[in-house]
This record gives structure tokens, sequence and C-alpha cells, in this order.
């Protein structure tokens, strides 16, 4: 082993009788290639996590055991296939039979799932159609309600105002008729008090007359009195030497004024 080793380490040769020698075994026995290939990828993610993470040294450093793990792998794939030709094929055919499997799955599945949508976009379609339906058909029958609720206040509108306006004829049928009765107990209430004013104006006339009447007896009573008096006085102012003038003015049998205090004494009225 020692000698195996030295010979690696100094000789170039032995280095590339082995790489060879690897490759060949690889060509040959392809399937063993490929599984050392895959241990050695995983070695060398454990290499990486002891390096740099535990921070441990390692034999082998990581590069070199990516190569021979790529190296294993594709010369062990390209051998197989080429010594292996009818497992190969079988493998192909096997692969296009899974893929084209998988193809007619994946195809079916995408068919189921559009019958699926398709039912459930109907289901949806019809659902939401039915909605609006039924939204409409509210809406109608608000807007159908509302018209007859618009219809029976606009009714009972016309009804309250109609019962207003023959309510207000009413009440001015009543004032006109209370206007009317007013004004014929005022046109009475005038001819009473006109027939009163002119029976108390042909009452105050007839009193006036009769007091006309009255005045003019005393008057005359009055006049006939005086000129009965001035006769007396004409004929007591004859005897006793006094005589009346037109005014009425007393003289002396001599033609002067005769003063009051004379005529009384006399006993004539002055």
């Amino acid at each position: 082993m020692e000698k195996l080793k030295n010979l690696w380490d100094d000789k170039l040769w032995f280095k590339i009788l082995v790489i060879v020698v690897i490759l060949a075994l690889s060509y040959w026995f392809g399937i063993i290639a490929i599984l050392l290939g895959f241990i050695l990828f995983i070695y060398a993610i454990v290499t990486v996590i002891r390096k740099y993470i535990f921070k441990k040294n390692t034999r082998f450093k990581v590069r070199y055991i990516l190569l021979s793990f790529l190296a294993l792998t594709i010369m062990g794939g390209y051998g197989y296939a080429q010594t292996h030709p009818e497992e190969m094929e079988q493998s192909r055919i096997r692969q296009q039979e899974t893929k084209k499997a998988a193809e007619t799955k994946k195809d079916e599945d995408a068919k189921n799932a559009a019958k699926a949508k398709k039912a459930e976009d109907a289901k949806k379609a019809a659902k939401a159609k039915k909605a609006e339906d039924a939204k409409k058909a509210a809406k109608a029958k608000k807007a159908e309600d509302a018209k007859k609720a618009e219809a029976t206040k606009q009714a009972e509108a016309a009804k309250q105002a109609e019962a207003a306006k023959q309510a207000e004829a009413a009440k001015q049928a009543e004032a006109a008729k209370q206007a009317e009765v007013a004004r014929q107990a005022e046109a009475a209430k005038q001819a009473e008090a006109a027939r009163q004013a002119e029976a108390a104006r042909q009452a105050e006339a007839a009193r006036q007359a009769e007091a006309a009447k009255q005045a003019e007896a005393a008057r005359q009573a009055e006049a006939a009195a005086q000129a009965q008096a001035a006769a007396q006085t004409e004929q007591n102012g004859n005897s006793s030497g006094y005589t009346r003038d037109a005014n009425g003015r007393w003289h002396r049998s001599n033609g002067q004024f005769a003063s009051k205090k004379e005529i009384a004494a006399a006993g004539l009225v002055w």
C-alpha cells in the first residue's frame, strides 16, 4: 500500500494508468461507476460540511472529489448505454411509455379539470343568472310596490284635496250664508233704525209743530195782551198826558222824553 502511494505521488504515468483503468472499469461496469459517483458526491457534501462548518481538516480536496464524481457518472452512464443497448432501449421505451402515460393522464386530468371547470362555470353562471333574475324580480317588485304606493299616495292626496275642497266650499257656503244672514239682519236693523229714526223725526216734527203752534198761540196771546196793554197804556197815557212814539219811547205832553220812573209812577208800561 505504501508503494502504491509513493507511486501515485512520484510517478505521473502511474496516475495516468490508474485513471485510465478506472475509466475503463467505469465504461464496462457503468452501474457500479454511477453508484460510486453518487457515493463520491455524498462524500463531497460531507467534506464541505466538515471543512467549512465544523472547521476540520479533510484528507481529500473537494474539487477532486467532485471531478471524480463527474467522471465516474459520465463514463458509467456512457459505458452502460454502449454495453447494454437493449436495456437502454427498453428503458427508453419504458420512459416514453411512462411519459406518454403521464401525458395522457395529464391530458385526461386537464380534460377532466376543464370539464369540471366548465360545469362549475356553468353552475356559477346559472347561479349568477338565478341571483340576477331574483335581483331583477325583487327590483321589479320593489318598483311595482313603489308605483302602487305612489298611486295610493296620489289617490289619497287627491281624496284629501277633494275633501279639503269640499270642506272649503262648504265653509265658504256657510260663511256666505252667515254673511247673507248678517247682511239681512243688518239690513233689518238698519231698516228698523231708519223706521225708528223716521218715527222719531216725525215725533220731533210733531213736537216741534206743537211747540211752534203753542209758541205761536203764546205769541199771539202775548201780542194780544201787549196790544191790550198798549191800548190800555195808550189810553192811560193819553189821560195822563204822556204819548208813545213808533219806537216805543214815552214823551211828556210838551214833547220831551219821559224817564222810566215817570212812566212807572204814571202806571204805564215802558
